[in-house]
């Protein structure tokens, strides 16, 4: 699988180890931090119609392709991505997506970092999205009105969840129960993840923040997934299927939001709400995320 560094903010211009390894294995660079401010957390139909132009200058390679798009804050350029892939290599396919959160909340219309899945779930091509590993407060009773929940009676969306924000052995949603890793092992995890993903094709999406700290360093309030695991779940579900394409996120960046006063205030804002305050020693963060990118990168030049 070919690579893409996909620059929309400062976080991969510091990893020279991953552009190193990128370009050695035939991978190339794409520059879009000028949309970065613009694109970060949310962004208009506008911006993403130009990242799309954009990533029209690098045309899918013949083989799949994983791209590193830098923060979390950038998720919502998963759908474009995934379209690129469906388009290159066909469909139905399942959405492998690792997170923290859900990023399933109705405002913004998909173009939001945390409403991206609702769009990317009904797209063409796309049987079904699978979240693993949330553990943040999205999936409880009360946040959960938040999300777009009637993705789960459409039959395009499964939820396992690391743990239960109530502490519980389930996520309880739609009058149904999903167990949580936790509750069942890793091991059974797996079985049931292979069970879950009922197409020959699958495209997988790895936001850093679902990782412990020790792992990676990120703009949001992380998980309690290792990377070893993230690692065997995806060569789990690759097993016998075709990865059509990837992309990671999640790597710490100072925040630099565009698009006039107005949305930097609401951008800022929501920042403080939803975001931990504390802010990581640079060097450090880049070099956690660097090696986590690293294996990522090693992972899917194997699968390939």
């Amino acid at each position: 699988m070919r690579s893409m560094i996909l620059q929309l903010d400062g976080s991969l211009e510091r990893q020279t180890e991953l552009q190193r390894a990128a370009l050695q294995g035939g991978g190339r660079i794409l520059a879009a931090r000028d949309l970065g401010p613009a694109l970060r957390l949310w962004s208009t139909a506008q911006t993403l119609a130009d990242l799309r132009q954009r990533l029209k200058t690098c045309p899918p390679e013949p083989q799949a392709e994983v791209v590193f798009a830098g923060s979390g804050d950038f998720h919502h350029v998963t759908p474009l991505l995934i379209e690129r892939a469906v388009a290159a290599y066909g469909g139905p396919i399942t959405v492998l997506h690792f997170d923290n959160h859900p990023d399933w909340v109705r405002q913004a219309q998909g173009r939001h970092c945390g409403s991206w899945v609702g769009r990317a779930a009904r797209m063409e091509g796309v049987a079904r999205v699978i979240t693993i590993g949330v553990c943040s407060p999205d999936v409880g009773r009360g946040r959960a009105r938040q999300g777009d929940l009637a993705l789960l009676a459409e039959d395009k969306l499964e939820l396992y969840a690391w743990a239960a924000p109530d502490g519980g052995e389930a996520v309880v949603l739609e009058g149904r129960a999903w167990p949580t890793i936790a509750s069942m092992g890793e091991a059974t995890f797996l079985d049931r993840l292979d069970a879950a993903i009922t197409t020959s094709g699958v495209y997988v999406t790895v936001d850093k923040d679902v990782l412990r700290p020790q792992d990676a360093v990120t703009n949001w309030d992380q998980g309690q997934a290792s990377l070893d695991f993230v690692i065997a779940a995806i060569r789990r579900a690759s097993a016998g299927r075709r990865v059509i394409g990837a992309d990671v996120v999640g790597d710490w960046s100072q925040a630099a939001y565009g698009a006039g006063p107005a949305a930097w205030l609401l951008k800022r804002g929501e920042a403080l709400l939803d975001q931990p305050w504390g802010r990581p020693e640079p060097e450090a963060a880049r070099a956690v995320n660097e090696a986590a990118n690293l294996r990522l990168l090693d992972l899917f030049a194997e699968l390939s």
